[in-house]
């Protein structure tokens, strides 16, 4: 599957771009960042959710599980931790770990939105907090819309997007080398060390 590969690729090529800018700019942000996932890990998930998560998703998840520690997407242990770095994407959003992205869907809430699309797969990736009540969602339905990137928000039905989560990498990766606003919105800042967007 050559357009697979070229996702992943893509993927890994705009996060490797991410984590050398990190390194140099924003080092308390970087040196929070988690270890990989492993592939045994995306099938739990895989069978646990019924879906196929998408190559350049999956490449991300084998560099790293998530953009910040565990903790900084569990309400408990971020309450305790006054400035998490793990929402490091613009618009204060976070990829979250592999262990909080079913949940992120799950209750009342997510019945009401999911509902009238039975046969929707749809997984969450990312969030602006712990609760996962707002963020991204990449289309792992068989089909047209398969590998793109979504929004979805509390009670509010998903819309659908029209970019892969490798090209959202890309635009985030040129953002920060060319210093200037993602999508006309937030602009990168380092403050003592952590990366912002505002």
């Amino acid at each position: 599957m050559t357009t697979d590969r070229t996702g992943a690729e893509q993927a890994l090529a705009a996060w490797a771009r991410i984590e050398a800018w990190l390194q140099e700019h924003a080092p308390c942000t970087f040196q929070r960042l988690p270890s990989p996932a492993t592939n045994d890990q995306l099938c739990s998930l895989e069978q646990g959710l019924d879906l196929i998560v998408p190559a350049d998703v999956r490449a991300f998840y084998l560099v790293r599980n998530g953009t910040g520690p565990p903790s900084d997407f569990d309400w408990a242990s971020s309450r305790e931790a006054p400035e998490p770095t793990g929402y490091l994407l613009p618009g204060g959003e976070g990829v979250g770990p592999l262990g909080h992205l079913g949940s992120w869907f799950e209750g009342p809430v997510a019945a009401e939105r999911l509902d009238d699309e039975p046969g929707q797969r749809y997984l969450p990736i990312t969030t602006i907090d712990p609760d996962g009540f707002y963020g991204s969602f990449v289309d792992c339905t068989p089909g047209q819309g398969y590998g793109l990137l979504g929004d979805y928000a509390e009670a509010n039905p998903p819309s659908r997007g029209r970019a892969t989560f490798a090209t959202y990498l890309t635009e985030i990766a040129d953002a920060l080398y060319e210093g200037r606003d993602f999508r006309d919105d937030d602009a990168p800042h380092v403050t003592d060390g952590r990366l912002e967007w505002r």
